[in-house]
């Protein structure tokens, strides 16, 4: 190869002429050092997934032409149902304390022999005395009777599995003994009509193990069963749309109302199956969107689900209706950015360090810990991990404290970030792990830097992930809905529950109450008695308040 400049012209180079040349030759060599590591990751992300894709044709092989035995990969685990106990037990763990259990709400400083106020929250319904009897009353030394100095109390935790019970309503018919007109007192309307024996208490039970405890239809059926119930899962599923139609559909809107009046929200969706779609096969997938308030949104907690056939970008249109103004956290999905030019997106920093976690992941195979440390993916991940710490360090201040922690201290990580990541843009693979990453980074810069610029903003999306939790814990287990009003209502129902949740109640008793407070409301319940049963509502009973909250 040829070289630029000859001998000649070095010697007659002025010294601002070489120092020139010695900076751009230092960047050519940094730039070529740098594509030199990414092609070993790439090699290595390569030879990852060749071997991957070959345990994969081997497995593939076995199970279509192999034995048919229970017999797993060397080194793999599954945990038997059956042996669940045994593989979680631990004999050398500590019996945990009343106060583990059953925890105040607030923290009390532990006395000796005073665990039983842990319970105080708890009815006492069996008391079991020791005492002496006969002959064993009266001291063997000097025949006295032994009389009470003092009583040892010690309160232990007993469960008692679910019950029934039967509400009898009985209505007296009165009859004018002159005239003989008759009089009949008004009564409460059923919750469900037609004669059904349901009660506010047993639909919020079933919703509760649904919704909340992800057990399905199905498996309750057969629970009941065993207390001599006969409650079909077609019974169940028409209790759970008709009072989510009749008495949460009313909350819901009032909650939405509140809802599109912050000004910080999120927004993710997931997959879900509608069996019952007209002109769709059974495969195709549907999606439920879960739209939330967060800790630093300066408005009440929430989280709205909404039941959409299609991912498409018009549905968070319809849904925030033209009246939310302000700014929305999402994913880097590309239908979040037709939204109107009064909705502000902020991007995910978990969703960035998730694809550097993949380029590392394909690397951890064949590298040492020292040789992880020098690649790009674990230097990016780290640079991100310090965002996070001093996100965990200005946790409980006030929005505007954390936006000046965030300018002193991770404006300048996050420019440094991005300044190292386009130094690398021109380099990348983009077939590669690390190229996706650093090229998905690069194009949500805008957006990600955008926690920056208001203490209310979060930095990741991983709230509305954690509301959809729930949701996809439920949907591994019922799979499907079977029809648009079902999965309607479960959207419905998810909300009241979730937005319960983020409020520290207890789903169950609060399920209980508002379906019975809105059916004594009758068809058109005002807004100010729906507001009064909202879950971050202050005329909620204290009761109705976990002190697990978190």
């Amino acid at each position: 190869m040829e070289p630029f400049f000859t001998e000649e012209q070095l010697n007659n180079m002025s010294r601002e002429n070489l120092i020139e040349i010695m900076k751009i030759m230092k960047e050519q060599s940094a730039k070529k050092d740098t594509e030199i590591q990414l092609l070993k990751d790439k090699q290595k992300e390569l030879e990852f997934m060749n071997a991957m894709l070959s345990d994969r044709l081997a497995l593939a092989r076995r199970k279509q032409f192999g034995s048919s035995s229970e017999k797993y990969a060397e080194g793999y685990e599954q945990m038997d149902l059956f042996n669940e106990a045994e593989a979680s037990a631990d004999p050398e763990a500590e019996e945990p304390c009343f106060e583990e259990i059953h925890p105040s709400s607030y923290k009390r400083k532990k006395h000796i022999g005073k665990k039983e106020e842990d319970l105080s929250g708890f009815e006492v319904t069996e008391t079991i005395e020791y005492k002496l009897a006969g002959e064993d009353r009266y001291c063997p030394d000097c025949g006295k009777k032994y009389k009470v100095v003092t009583r040892e109390t010690v309160k232990r935790l007993k469960f008692v599995p679910a019950k029934f019970e039967v509400v009898e309503e009985v209505t007296y018919v009165y009859s004018c003994p002159e005239c003989g007109s008759m009089k009949r007192p008004e009564k409460i309307p059923p919750l469900v009509s037609g004669g059904s024996i349901a009660t506010s208490s047993l639909v919020a039970g079933i919703m509760n193990a649904k919704y909340v405890n992800g057990m399905p239809l199905a498996r309750q059926e057969r629970e009941f069963a065993r207390y001599n119930l006969n409650l079909s899962t077609k019974t169940m599923a028409n209790w759970i749309i008709g009072c989510a139609d009749r008495y949460l559909k009313p909350l819901y809107d009032r909650m939405k109302e509140e809802f599109l009046k912050s000004r910080y929200i999120h927004c993710d969706e997931t997959r879900i199956q509608v069996i019952g779609e007209p002109d769709q096969k059974g495969s195709t997938r549907n999606w439920m969107w879960v739209y939330l308030t967060d800790e630093y949104s300066g408005a009440p907690r929430m989280a709205l689900f909404d039941y959409e056939r299609t991912r498409a970008g018009y549905h968070p249109v319809k849904f925030l209706d033209g009246r939310f103004h302000g700014y929305l956290t999402c994913d880097g999905y590309q239908a979040y950015h037709g939204l109107d030019d009064s909705i502000t997106v902020t991007g995910c920093f978990t969703h960035a360090r998730r694809r550097f976690d993949a380029a590392l992941s394909a690397l951890k195979k064949d590298f040492t810990r020292e040789q992880l440390k020098e690649t790009v993916a674990y230097n990016a991940m780290t640079r991100i991990g310090v965002l996070y710490k001093i996100e965990e360090l200005i946790r409980n201040k006030t929005p505007e404290e954390r936006y000046e922690e965030r300018q002193k201290q991770s404006r300048p990580v996050v420019d440094a970030l991005f300044e190292w990541l386009h130094s690398m843009e021109d380099s990348v693979d983009r077939s590669s792990l690390i190229g996706d990453a650093i090229l998905y980074t690069l194009n949500q810069e805008p957006y990600l830097r955008r926690y920056l610029d208001d203490g209310h903003l979060s930095i990741d999306n991983n709230s509305a992930e954690r509301a959809i939790k729930n949701f996809a814990v439920g949907r591994r287990n019922w799979l499907f809905a079977k029809s648009i009003r079902g999965a309607d209502a479960s959207a419905v129902v998810y909300s009241v529950t979730e937005t319960a949740l983020l409020n520290g109640l207890k789903p169950y008793v609060y399920l209980t109450y508002v379906l019975d407070q809105i059916r004594q409301m009758g068809p058109f319940p005002k807004p100010e008695e729906l507001d009064r049963l909202l879950p971050w509502s202050d005329d909620l009973p204290d009761e109705f308040r976990t002190k697990n909250q978190g």
